[in-house]
């Protein structure tokens, strides 16, 4: 306990508060974001595709898991979602502000780690698309973009195209979740 305790006061004497002004808690309290990570935050929780009960496949979807995951973490700042979690294929997206812009870094099962950034958001939809350079090669398959449509509190969809290389869209994915209640 005690070294324990000695590890936290030497965190703080390391890494001090960081004020409200230069975007920590201080006495600001949680982050504020963009209105598009305000919105993104409001998904928090669990998701299951529509049309299947928690655990269980939806149709269509043979052998996918059902279910997505949104939590917001690092004082309000980001939103993480897990889609499939805990399976092989899961994937994560972390979303942020960049320089007052909503951007993404998507940990995908292609084993690759494409950023995107907020190109569109109008009538409940927001459109990512990659940032050019920010893979090793765009000629390795890969995510290329990604649109969420909130369709009320309690639905939304996204909507994923994947690219074998530049410009050659071979694949666009449509999933449909509802929140578990």
């Amino acid at each position: 306990m005690r070294t324990a305790l000695a590890a936290l006061v030497a965190l703080a004497v390391v890494f001090p508060a960081v004020s409200a002004e230069e975007g920590g808690e201080g006495h600001g309290g949680p982050y504020v974001g963009s209105p598009e990570l305000e919105l993104l935050k409001g998904l928090a929780g669990s998701w299951v595709m529509a049309g299947a009960q928690e655990g269980q496949e939806a149709e269509g979807q043979e052998g996918m898991p059902t279910a997505a995951e949104y939590r917001v973490a690092a004082n309000g700042s980001v939103v993480v979602e897990r889609n499939f979690p805990d399976t092989p294929k899961e994937m994560i997206s972390v979303y942020y502000d960049r320089g007052g812009k909503l951007s993404m870094t998507h940990y995908c099962a292609l084993a690759n780690q494409p950023q995107m950034s907020l190109t569109k958001s109008e009538e409940g939809v927001l459109t990512f698309e990659l940032v050019k350079g920010s893979l090793e090669s765009e000629e390795m398959p890969h995510m290329n973009g990604v649109s969420i449509a909130f369709d009320g509190g309690d639905e939304m969809s996204q909507t994923w195209s994947m690219f074998t290389g530049p410009g050659q869209e071979t694949q666009t994915h449509t999933m449909h979740f509802r929140r578990v209640p």
